[in-house]
């Protein structure tokens, strides 16, 4: 009976954005071929490699938690931000997403990131878990990003983010762990970019047991932070990015084509920006 009630609640989960009035937005969507990922013999891991700054991304993440909550599994869900936001993540998922609650978790530490990671997209997808769990579904949030001494990302960082997932999964065994991260943290190839290459955050997982996911790059924009014209100073804003191969279909594709990763996402259209949620007033409407 409360799965049958949680079923209910799921069929008109929104992915609304709290806030005075509450701005009606999209449904939960269908994400074609993640049911593939549903069966109860599935991989302990499950990792999304996203490109930061777009609202497709983290909208199609949600879709397949929401894919995995219907199925009846329990999950534990990771996002990039570091341990001491932990418990803001935790006060708004147990909270009823109201004004208050929404400009509480706002001003935890990581929502100050202006590279994508704590973007209005992202916003959504923890209210998409706050509203899931508030219908019923076994579902927890770990914060599992790790810090680094450099720019950018580390050996010691990688290491960090794979020991934060492994903890949070003795924590919660029964459940199902599913991490959106960057796509590097989530292949299972070195980070042969940097030199001298070392391993990625997926590669300290069990490696039979771990679904690493990347996506369509078709282009669009996304936000980024990156030099600004001329010799000033480091900026955030809106990009271009050039597609490197054609849209697919909007799904999940289940496939090793691309090295280092076991399934493709396509968001089915081109990216479109997604500012940080901190650039909006928080008893502000978010509209589109």
């Amino acid at each position: 009976m409360k799965h049958a009630l949680f079923m209910l609640a799921l069929c008109g989960l929104t992915l609304a954005l709290p806030a005075q009035g509450r701005a009606a937005a999209r449904p939960c969507a269908a994400l074609p071929g993640a049911e593939e990922l549903a069966r109860p013999t599935g991989p302990d891991f499950v990792l999304f490699g996203e490109a930061h700054g777009t609202n497709e991304l983290p909208e199609a993440f949600a879709d397949l938690v929401c894919t995995l909550s219907s199925a009846g599994l329990a999950l534990t869900v990771g996002l990039e931000f570091l341990p001491e936001d932990q418990a803001a993540l935790d006060a708004y998922l147990a909270s009823d997403g109201g004004p208050a609650a929404r400009a509480a978790l706002l001003a935890s530490p990581g929502w100050a990131d202006r590279h994508g990671r704590a973007s209005e997209a992202i916003l959504a997808v923890v209210d998409v878990l706050r509203s899931l769990r508030s219908a019923g579904a076994d579902i927890a949030i770990v914060a599992f990003d790790h810090p680094s001494a450099q720019p950018g990302t580390s050996a010691a960082r990688e290491e960090g983010m794979a020991r934060n997932l492994l903890a949070a999964q003795r924590t919660r065994p029964h459940a199902r762990t599913v991490a959106l991260t960057g796509l590097g943290h989530a292949g299972k190839s070195p980070w042969t970019s940097l030199g001298p290459p070392f391993q990625s955050m997926s590669q300290y997982l069990p490696r039979d047991g771990t679904i690493a996911l990347a996506f369509v790059r078709g282009g669009g924009e996304v936000w980024a932070c990156g030099p600004s014209a001329g010799d000033g100073p480091s900026e955030c804003r809106v990009r271009p990015v050039a597609p490197r191969e054609p849209i697919r279909p909007r799904g999940l594709t289940l496939s090793r084509a691309r090295d280092g990763f076991d399934g493709i996402l396509s968001a089915g259209r081109p990216f479109t920006a997604s500012p940080p949620a901190r650039l909006r007033p928080p008893n502000s409407d978010r509209r589109g």
